[in-house]
């Protein structure tokens, strides 16, 4: 089985001033193919979000991964983000926008 990294993207909380904060997290898990892995980064991200009592994107991202094996589970990128957006503008903003689409 092949290693994949899925990206998940989180409205992460609001500072005072009422800038919004956003996370983007990769997960690495071990699986038969992208659908495999983008179920097991749902279950994740939905544990995750409930554990830090934040919201989460619907959509998911998928890579497979190149190399040797990694650890179940392990987060390998995490990022914050701030942005007077809410969390659907922010996606199509920072995921959609520059999106490349090859001819």
């Amino acid at each position: 089985m092949a290693w994949y990294g899925v990206r998940s993207v989180y409205l992460f909380g609001c500072k005072s001033d009422g800038t919004t904060i956003f996370e983007e997290r990769v997960v690495c898990f071990e699986a038969a193919g992208s659908a495999e892995a983008l179920e097991k980064g749902q279950r994740e991200s939905l544990a995750y979000a409930k554990e830090n009592g934040v919201e989460v994107f619907a959509e998911r991202e998928s890579y497979e991964q190149d190399g040797a094996a990694l650890v179940e589970g392990c987060e390998v990128w995490s990022v914050l983000f701030e942005a007077k957006m809410t969390l659907e503008e922010f996606y199509q903003d920072r995921y959609r926008r520059f999106e490349y689409r090859p001819e």
